[in-house]
């Protein structure tokens, strides 16, 4: 059985995000895990972070955040409240930030948590991040509601995309800490569907935590693939055009579920970085997608596997 952080930002306790959240409490500790939950508001968690964070000071004439944390870290210098969250993520094996979608990011509430929580020299530094990060062990989500609904967050809409908008959590908090990021959940214009549509959601969820452990992260890159001077990726990148070569029928329309899969696969197993298209079935459709990859030979093979491969024209080109 494993050990689950739930951290929650919503200030209702009857909101949907909250409903979501608590549903992931119960429905993880009656699998047998072991389930802590913070609630920031209801915590009043503080998110200011300057020298309250600390019992301890390494330079009382200037404040250098990073110097503190480590001084903090080697004299147990956390003040108590900061110290408890701190255990608790080390003793979890699955972290789950829980929120609303505000302003395209998280609540302030959840990104001070971040900024206390995650201290230098106490869960990164000295060289231990990404793939040798404190938390390389464990697995972290996003559970998220939001105000719009899916197609205004797919490529095409007027907001950005669902995966710009998840960047700086998946890569700058959970990867950068060692943490493997699994897709997030996403309760989709969560105030503006009827209780039955909110319901189906919650079950939707539930059967999503049955299988969280067996579930497959992102892979994202490690360091050791960076030019320690120039920080420049040695695995080269392809962009990949795509053109369809007959019109929209009932075969291909059947394989576009599929196709969506098998996309996504490749993007878990960090092999496809971005992937932009136009709706599968416009009259008038093509695709960019972008490989990392060691060979065009190799992108050339990935592309074979798609299912809807034989319907289309592949022009790889080096970047």
């Amino acid at each position: 059985m494993a050990n689950i952080l739930i951290v929650h930002a919503h200030p209702e306790p009857q909101s949907f995000s909250t409903s979501l959240a608590r549903t992931a409490a119960a429905t993880l500790a009656t699998a047998g895990h072991q389930v802590v939950f913070s609630d920031l508001y209801a915590q009043r968690f503080d998110p200011v972070s300057d020298r309250r964070n600390f019992t301890t000071t390494a330079d009382p004439a200037y404040l250098k955040q990073q110097v503190e944390e480590a001084h903090a870290t080697e004299h147990a210098g956390f003040v108590p409240e900061l110290d408890a969250e701190m255990r608790k993520v080390e003793a979890c094996d699955l972290l789950i930030f829980s929120f609303p979608l505000w302003w395209y990011g998280m609540p302030a509430i959840l990104k001070g948590w971040v900024d206390r929580v995650l201290a230098y020299g106490r869960m990164y530094g000295e060289g231990r991040w990404f793939e040798t990060g404190f938390a390389r062990d464990k697995r972290a989500m996003v559970l998220m509601t939001t105000g719009g609904g899916a197609a205004g967050y797919g490529g095409h809409g007027f907001n950005p995309s669902l995966e710009a908008i998840l960047t700086p959590i998946h890569h700058g908090i959970f990867w950068f800490n060692g943490m493997s990021p699994l897709p997030p959940f996403v309760a989709w214009s969560a105030a503006h569907g009827t209780d039955s549509d909110r319901h189906a959601v919650l079950a939707q969820w539930q059967t999503r935590l049955a299988g969280i452990f067996a579930e497959p992260p992102y892979q994202l890159p490690p360091t050791t693939d960076f030019d320690p001077e120039t920080a420049l990726d040695t695995v080269p990148r392809f962009m990949v055009t795509l053109t369809r070569t007959r019109p929209v029928d009932a075969p291909y329309h059947s394989l576009i579920p599929a196709q969506i899969a098998a996309l996504e696969a490749l993007r878990r197993d960090g092999l496809l970085l971005s992937a932009h298209t136009a709706p599968w079935d416009a009259a008038d459709w093509h695709g960019f997608l972008l490989f990392r990859a060691p060979t065009a030979a190799a992108v050339t093979a990935l592309c074979q596997t798609l299912p809807l491969h034989n319907d289309l024209t592949v022009q790889i080109i080096p970047l």
